[in-house]
Parts: C-alpha cells; sequence; structure tokens
C-alpha cells in the first residue's frame, strides 16, 4: 500500500477519538458545573486530534508525546493509548449510562442546553429526540417549569414542528437554494455543499429548505457563525456547532444547515433526503442484517463497527440495493424494484 493511503488510513483513528471525545464532553456538561473541567479538556482534546496532520497511531506507543499533545494529559492519553489498543474507552461507555445519551445530541442545537436537556429528561422522563418530539405534539411541556411558551415555541422551531410553514412552489426554492448554495460555498472551509430534504425529493411545494455541507471539525463553528451573519438571514432560529436553522427575509423560508465530515456525509444525505417511510424501510433491512443506519453511517450492532457511509451508492450497495434516485424515494415498492432489477443484471 502507498504511503499516503497508510497515512490517510491511520488519520481514520484521529477521528474516531476526536468524535468519542467531543460525545464524552457532551456528557460531562450534562452531568452538570461540577464536571465543567473534564467537559472543557475532553473538547480541547476533541479540536487536537481533529487538527492533528500525523496520525494518532504513531505517539501510541510514546505516552510522553501524548501527554505533550493540547489539552491532552495523563488521563486522556490513556484514553488514547486504550481506544488504539481495544477499540474502545471503557469510560465513556460507563458514561453512556449515567446520562440519556440519545438525548444529548439536542445540545448541538442552541436552546437545548444541559439544564434544558436535564430537564426534559429528569421532570417528563424523555430519553431520546424522538420521544421529545412525541412529548411535544402531544402538550406534555406544556405549563411544565422552566420551559415557557417562547421557549416551547423555539424548540418547535429547532426541530422542524410548526405545522403553520409556510410552503413555496419548487421552482422559487430552487432557486432561493442554488442562490444561498453559490454563497456558502464560497466560505472558507467547506468542502462540498448540497441540497436534501423535500427539495432534493423534487416535491411540488416545500416547507423548508435543508443544506448538507462538508467541513473539518475545527472549522464547523466557524461556518456556522458565518451562515447565521448572511446579510440574507432574517431571524436565527437555532446554532450550535454542526447545525443551524435560520429565517430567510426571502418569504420568511426556514432553512436547516448541518455540517458533516467526509465519512459521514452519504448516510447524513440519505437520511435528511427522506423520505421517512422510504428511510424506515433501510432501518429495517439493516436490522434483519444485524446492522444499524442511522445519519452518521451504517453500523454492526454486534461490533460497533462502522461499514458504510460516505456516499449513498455505498450504502445502496451495501443493502443489495441499485441506487435509488431520490425523487422515486416514496417509502413504497422501491426498494423491492431495486432488488429486482439487481437480481436481473446478476
Amino acid at each position: 500500500m502507498p504511503t499516503s493511503k497508510v497515512i490517510k488510513a491511520s488519520l481514520q483513528h484521529n477521528k474516531e477519538l476526536a468524535t468519542l471525545f467531543h460525545q464524552m464532553a457532551a456528557c460531562y456538561r450534562y452531568l452538570g458545573p461540577e464536571e465543567r473541567f473534564r467537559a472543557i479538556a475532553y473538547e480541547t482534546a476533541s479540536r487536537t486530534l481533529s487538527n492533528m496532520q500525523e496520525p494518532v497511531d504513531v505517539l501510541a506507543d510514546d505516552f510522553k508525546k501524548l501527554d505533550e499533545l493540547k489539552g491532552v494529559g495523563e488521563s486522556i492519553a490513556q484514553k488514547i493509548i486504550e481506544y488504539l489498543k481495544t477499540g474502545r474507552i471503557s469510560t465513556f461507555g460507563k458514561l453512556q449510562k449515567k446520562v440519556p445519551f440519545p438525548l444529548l445530541e439536542l445540545m448541538e442545537i442552541e436552546g437545548f442546553g444541559p439544564a434544558t436537556v436535564k430537564l426534559l429528561h429528569e421532570k417528563i422522563g424523555i430519553n431520546s429526540k424522538d420521544e421529545l418530539i412525541e412529548a411535544i405534539n402531544n402538550g406534555k411541556l406544556k405549563g411544565i417549569k422552566g420551559i415557557a411558551e417562547k421557549k416551547l415555541e423555539n424548540m418547535c422551531r429547532a426541530l422542524k414542528l410548526e405545522s403553520t410553514k409556510t410552503r413555496i412552489p419548487l421552482k422559487e426554492a430552487e432557486q432561493t437554494a442554488n442562490e444561498l448554495l453559490k454563497i456558502i460555498e464560497n466560505i472558507p472551509g467547506v468542502k462540498r455543499i448540497t441540497v436534501a430534504g423535500s427539495l432534493r425529493r423534487k416535491k411540488e411545494t416545500i416547507g423548508d429548505i435543508d443544506i448538507l455541507l462538508i467541513a473539518e471539525n475545527h472549522l464547523r463553528k466557524k461556518i456556522i457563525n458565518k451562515i447565521i451573519s448572511l446579510p440574507q438571514v432574517e431571524n436565527i432560529i437555532a446554532a450550535g456547532q454542526t447545525k443551524a436553522s435560520v429565517q430567510l427575509k426571502i418569504k420568511h423560508i426556514q432553512v436547516d444547515i448541518r455540517i458533516v465530515t467526509e465519512d459521514e456525509y452519504g448516510a447524513a444525505l440519505l437520511y435528511l433526503t427522506g423520505s421517512k417511510e422510504h428511510n424506515i424501510q433501510l432501518r429495517l433491512i439493516a436490522k434483519k442484517k444485524g446492522w444499524k443506519i442511522n445519519e452518521y453511517g451504517v453500523f454492526n450492532v454486534k461490533t460497533g463497527k462502522k461499514i458504510g457511509g460516505r456516499t449513498e451508492e455505498e450504502i445502496y450497495n451495501l443493502f443489495g440495493l441499485n441506487y435509488i434516485p431520490p425523487e422515486k424515494r416514496l417509502g413504497k415498492d422501491e426498494i423491492e424494484k431495486a432488488q429486482k432489477q439487481l437480481s436481473l443484471k446478476k
């Protein structure tokens, strides 16, 4: 294998550890002020690993050099070595049991800080984003101390639950999206950008515009800040490290932005494009194979190993399917047809 490919493969551990430490930081933020310094330490270590040009693997046997990395003290250095040797971090597993881990993704969105997430979990018993959406739809959050009407309204906007959202014709939405894409793609650090959601599926009318882009971890927040500061933006609904929702001045259209890495791009694009029914069918196929699929990739449930996610084509091939164009992802018989087409080729 050429040296460049070896380095590229090894850098994967930098990305994986950066993600794990970012998630551990979220766990510590949730646990409260007494864990503040641990949260900061793991977030700093996450950024350091994201920015490293050298594979962390080469330092696996040099504890002193690991300890000298910015934000990487003795404890975190030990966890890096543990991960490189075993593929896991035992402390992370323990943390996941202490917090409502599936719910912590909300902390990437402005308005869902640790205090709010803790309130949702401890007072209402919410353990995931889906449970939160169900609770909002059933009116369970109304009248809860700490969740004022304005806060609930902002939650609904961030979670795309507004039923009064104005829909616009496809052509108008495409024109607006294309103009916005041309502006965003010129922001430093943006490697690739595309539309997702119902706009990509070519629905006759569009409720909001979904935009997906690729950027390195350490540049995500800067890019989000640039986007929410654009003169085209009328109102900021939510803004986090990797996501943002804004309302444009043009017809008050809502735009939802998501930033991912190259390894997550295909999975995120598939997930955000939908339809919901199509994604459910793919999840059922994955379950039968002992896998799980989400916006971050396709994973082996038993081992936790990631087995796909860079492109949509890669994921469909992994599932034994021909590529299904976005406009045909209706959640009807398109998967069955794709399976038959592949059988005929064989």
